[in-house]
């Protein structure tokens, strides 16, 4: 059940490859205004190319972002907390890591926003099947 309740208390678990340690991250639901400017802002056009906007990724990921869990992040080997109440609490820990974990805040920031999925029961197979040879038309 998806509960529509607006709520700070989500939690996502994401494997950090450079350190090789689960970290866990808190945030609220996203607004639907959020979710819309996340798909408009995503990728610029640029001609007749699409340019993603990582950018987009990290600023929004960081808007929901309410804090981690003590311990996954640290400077200089100690650990830092988002948790006002903490002895290691950093009052720039958004900031921080949105300069140094970037590849977390924008793995995280795709999980939320673009997580769900279509399900389906059934698979689906395409064939292509050339049924007769079709000539190139007569000059005249």
């Amino acid at each position: 059940m998806r509960d529509l309740d607006v709520s700070a208390t989500n939690k996502i678990v994401i494997s950090d490859a450079r350190s090789g340690t689960e970290i866990e991250l808190y945030y609220r639901n996203p607004t639907t205004q959020e979710e819309v400017e996340y798909q408009s802002k995503l990728y610029k056009r640029k001609g007749n190319k699409l340019i993603l906007n990582p950018k987009v990724k990290v600023d929004l990921g960081l808007a929901i972002l309410t804090g981690f869990r003590e311990g996954d992040f640290g400077v200089a080997g100690r650990p830092i907390s988002s948790d006002m109440k903490s002895p290691n609490y950093r009052e720039d820990w958004r900031e921080l890591l949105g300069r140094m974990a970037s590849d977390i805040i924008s793995t995280f920031a795709t999980v939320v926003y673009e997580g769900a999925r279509v399900a389906s029961d059934t698979d689906v197979e395409i064939e292509t099947a050339i049924e007769e040879d079709i000539l190139p038309l007569a000059r005249s």
